[in-house]
């Protein structure tokens, strides 16, 4: 509202000024005409006829700054838009009363010589640039490197934006970035002189496609994976999500998304790559990274390795369990149904050791169960595990009617530990040791 008064403001000040000076010139050029010359500044040319012909000058600056208001006015511009028009009248304006000075003194022919000697030099120095330009724009048409709406980059002056308009001289762009950190466009325009165009290296993001209005770009983005993570598992997850967002892109072009991997100083480090819109990827890395996520967090085969901490997981547990012992194991209580022992269910295994069974149950039944049993998580997600140490303890539990059992897990996160049945079985640990001074021996 403030700049539409501003602008009110401009029309009935040039008004009043368009007035003035018209009638003054008027005013001036009649009295010449009688005779009061005041003073004869050359053959013919009197001071009051120099006066007049300012006058009528600035008369034709403020008609045309009227009616660039009346017009701006009406399209409900501002007064910014008149403003710059009018540095541009006032140059024309003071060119024009040069010439009516020269002319008055009767040295419009010297000044003209003078020009023509080191003024075209000047000229054609000043119109280098704007030459250069109109050149680049012609080359732009004919060979079409880009077009409107490519995103294109300059590496040379971190500059990157979609192309919105192509003068003869000026390039503008709907800057992408800049004011944050992905690759959207800012709505700030900026306008590259064309005459760069033939100096610095532009690269036009947008130039594969496969239809008119799109094209695609090969993108990635990084996870970082424990070791123990299960490598088949964070291939489907990720290459199956990749496939979800961008199942359009892939149906378009053909190309499949795919996974390139690095060794990391704290595990894996999965680069996951795949086409994506040019105009569109600071999105589409988005969803892959939530919905991926996800999975990885459902999934207790996969884990993020975080560094310092390794896993993402077990520094949520470790924060858990702050106030036990350091390095104690975190022990649970597991549904007896979801163990797998073969020999706790086999009555020969049983009648071997029948006396050694019974006598655990007593003892459990007297001062409880003093050693929890160890078992490895099963890799499939089923949410089963599988016994590693204390085939009795679990037959005697099982005899005394439990449902659960306390259980230390040893790959709680990550793939299925290999061959540790055989690699750390040596037989039931001591009853008699009981979970504490276990917690402290660890």
């Amino acid at each position: 509202m403030k700049k539409q008064k501003d602008l009110k403001k401009i029309i009935i000040l040039a008004v009043f000024r368009l007035a003035a000076s018209a009638a003054l010139g008027a005013l001036a050029w009649i009295l010449d005409r009688r005779g009061v010359t005041v003073i004869m500044l050359s053959k013919g040319n009197s001071l009051m006829r120099l006066v007049s012909l300012t006058l009528f000058s600035l008369a034709v600056y403020y008609l045309i700054t009227l009616v660039t208001a009346a017009r701006i006015n009406q399209r409900k511009g501002t007064n910014v838009d008149v403003v710059m028009l009018k540095g541009f009248y006032k140059v024309l304006c003071g060119i024009s009363i040069l010439i009516g000075v020269c002319t008055a003194f009767g040295v419009l022919g010297k000044v003209g010589g003078v020009f023509s000697q080191y003024g075209s030099m000047m000229l054609g120095w000043s119109l280098q640039a704007p030459v250069s330009g109109v050149a680049a724009w012609v080359m732009i048409l004919i060979t079409r490197p880009y077009k409107i709406g490519d995103r294109i980059s300059f590496p040379q002056y971190g500059l990157m934006g979609d192309v919105i308009k192509f003068n003869p001289l000026y390039l503008t762009l709907n800057q992408v970035g800049g004011t944050v950190g992905s690759e959207d466009p800012s709505g700030r325009m900026l306008n590259v002189p064309n005459a760069l165009l033939f100096s610095a290296m532009v690269i036009n993001c947008s130039y594969t496609q496969t239809r008119e209005d799109s094209s695609y770009v090969l993108d990635e983005i990084l996870f970082r994976i424990t070791l123990d993570s299960d490598w088949d598992t964070v291939e489907n997850i990720l290459l199956a999500t990749a496939r979800e967002v961008t199942s359009d892109i892939v149906e378009s072009t053909g190309q499949e998304p795919f996974i390139r991997a690095d060794t990391w100083d704290y595990g894996t480090l999965f680069r996951l790559q795949y086409m994506a819109a040019s105009t569109n990827r600071s999105h589409t890395k988005y969803e892959i990274a939530k919905i991926a996520t996800k999975k990885i967090q459902a999934d207790r085969n996969v884990d993020l390795a975080i560094p310092y901490v390794y896993s993402f997981k077990r520094g949520v547990e470790s924060a858990d369990a702050s106030g036990k012992a350091a390095g104690s194991p975190a022990f649970e209580s597991i549904e007896i149904s979801e163990i797998d022992c073969e020999l706790a269910y086999s009555p020969a295994y049983y009648e071997e050791n029948k006396e050694e069974i019974l006598g655990l149950a007593e003892s459990i039944v007297r001062d409880g169960l003093l050693q929890p049993v160890i078992v490895s998580r099963n890799a499939d997600n089923s949410g089963r595990y599988t016994l590693l140490f204390g085939e009795k303890r679990l037959k005697a539990c099982i005899i005394l009617g439990w449902t659960k059992i306390p259980a230390e897990v040893k790959n709680k996160y990550g793939i299925d530990i290999k061959a540790m049945n055989k690699t750390m079985k040596t037989g039931d640990a001591n009853p008699a040791i009981p979970v504490e001074e276990l917690a402290m021996q660890a």
